[in-house]
């Protein structure tokens, strides 16, 4: 490895101290440290001929295995700061993004176990490249709307990050992480990757897809940390028997979205374990973890993360535990792509979520800044919405939006309700509302679908709800 980077130096020493030991196992595979090493200068082959140049700025596409590590691997090695593309996004959507950031080009690995350097294509970006010197990786924004933006991370704030998040959820050396999670997704790439080259962490990679895949694979390996999202622990528990647990799992993440209390109260009561929630961002990675694991169950998303200072910037002035989260950490990227914005600068992130802090330090999340809806000239937040309509039996989730009215400009109140086919019909949504809400808070929009729509990353896909048409409305007034 020719790049100083303190990641690719941790790896070398786990190789070095034991070359046999597992890196990824699933039920058909194994893949030791020095084979990753040995797919890694497969990789590197791959990218030689190439003749791309030293720290520009190239995507990677590769689905969850040691393929993506080996790619990690060998960009670094060549000094490239590394765009983490969506493998299972269509290659134009990928080819957009990557030229929109200003990529050289696409790194490609299309198998999950690959064995020889035919596993590996390049497809080259047209434009001037944009060079990143100390950058390591590039992670997307979620893209709710517009084209994504990327965020550039230098090795040492991924380095920062991982141990931050090691100190404050307890890991171990000899933890086995479930690798459900998109390894190429920020999360993914915190909780699963970086443990793995870092620390030496085992992945226990599922081998298909489906709910049950995470389950096995953490009973193959003997798995102990499981990190997840709240849509999975729903799916689970919305089952008419809810699977086992694994026996060997200590410790359950729940990221990437709000965990309603109701799931993390009804998880502990079918397994006995409770779940422990972790708000983080692209922008500076893990921002407050729950260390107890009950305050999920409480509304909160816990106290900050090791070394992490959260301020509350007040909207008023005057009320310093309830504002917009603002993120001062050492694990803080460089800036966005492919321009840069004052929200992010210095090791300073000043997020659009607003939160209040409680009387024990847990933060708890109100909503995002950029949601209020405005109608007639009222500000309306979607979280008390949803956490009113979340007490309507019958709703399993709901998400509110203000879109554009069709007459007369301005707003419109529009909440999307996940509820079994049949179950809610608009005025019982419209009749409940009323009863507990001011008129102007009271949806003027209804539209009743079995799921929730979301992106790969497991973000509520808000392009799909502000596309619902007037058609989709179960009524209106």
């Amino acid at each position: 490895m020719r790049v100083k980077d303190p990641i690719l130096g941790a790896f070398a020493g786990l190789l070095e101290a034991a070359p046999g030991a597992a890196v990824i196992a699933s039920s058909r595979h194994l893949s030791t440290r020095a084979a990753v090493a040995a797919l890694a200068r497969k990789a590197h082959s791959a990218l030689e001929p190439e003749g791309l140049s030293p720290e520009s700025l190239v995507g990677l596409s590769a689905p969850n295995g040691p393929g993506f590590l080996a790619s990690l691997l060998a960009l670094r090695g060549r000094r490239h700061a590394v765009l983490l593309l969506d493998p299972h996004a269509p290659e134009p959507e990928q080819r957009d993004i990557a030229q929109a950031l200003g990529a050289e080009a696409i790194f490609i690995c299309r198998q999950a176990w690959p064995t020889d350097a035919d596993a590996w294509i390049v497809r080259r970006i047209g434009g001037e490249p944009v060079h990143l010197p100390g950058i390591a990786v590039v992670k997307l924004t979620s893209g709710s709307s517009g084209m994504p933006r990327g965020v550039a991370v230098s090795a040492e704030a991924l380095w920062a990050d991982d141990a931050a998040l090691a100190m404050s959820m307890d890991l171990r050396l000899d933890d086995r992480i479930v690798g459900a999670i998109p390894f190429s997704h920020s999360y993914g790439f915190a909780s699963v990757v970086l443990p793995a080259l870092i620390r030496g962490s085992l992945i226990a990679l599922p081998d298909q897809p489906g709910p049950l895949a995470p389950l096995d694979a953490a009973r193959q390996a003997s798995a102990s940390v499981f990190p997840t999202a709240p849509a999975y622990l729903q799916a689970l528990l919305k089952m008419s028997q809810p699977p086992a647990w694994p026996e060997s799992i200590r410790l359950v993440i729940s990221a990437s979205a709000p965990l309603r209390p109701a799931s993390a109260a009804r998880f502990r009561e079918v397994y006995g374990q409770p779940v422990h929630v972790f708000y983080g961002a692209t922008e500076v990675g893990g921002i407050c973890y729950d260390r107890e694991g009950n305050a999920g169950e409480r509304g909160t998303v816990g106290t900050p993360v090791e070394g992490i200072r959260v301020d509350l910037e007040s909207l008023d002035g005057d009320d310093d535990r309830k504002g917009v989260i603002v993120v001062t950490s050492p694990a803080a990227g460089q800036g966005y792509l492919p321009e840069p914005d004052a929200r992010l600068i210095g090791g300073r992130f000043e997020s659009s979520d607003l939160a209040a802090r409680r009387h024990n330090g847990e933060i708890a999340l109100l909503g995002r800044l950029d949601g209020l809806v405005n109608v007639k000239g009222k500000k309306v937040d979607p979280t008390e919405i949803e956490q009113t309509l979340l007490g309507l039996p019958g709703v399993e989730d709901v998400v509110a939006l203000g879109v554009p009215a069709s007459e007369g400009g301005g707003q419109l109140l529009r909440v999307v309700i996940a509820c079994r086919p049949g179950r809610l019909a608009y005025e019982d949504v419209l009749a409940f509302c009323r009863a507990r809400l001011a008129e102007h808070k009271v949806p003027r929009s209804v539209v009743l679908l079995a799921a929730i729509p979301r992106t790969p990353r497991d973000k509520i896909d808000r392009r799909a709800l502000f596309a619902l048409s007037e058609a989709d409305d179960v009524a209106r007034h």
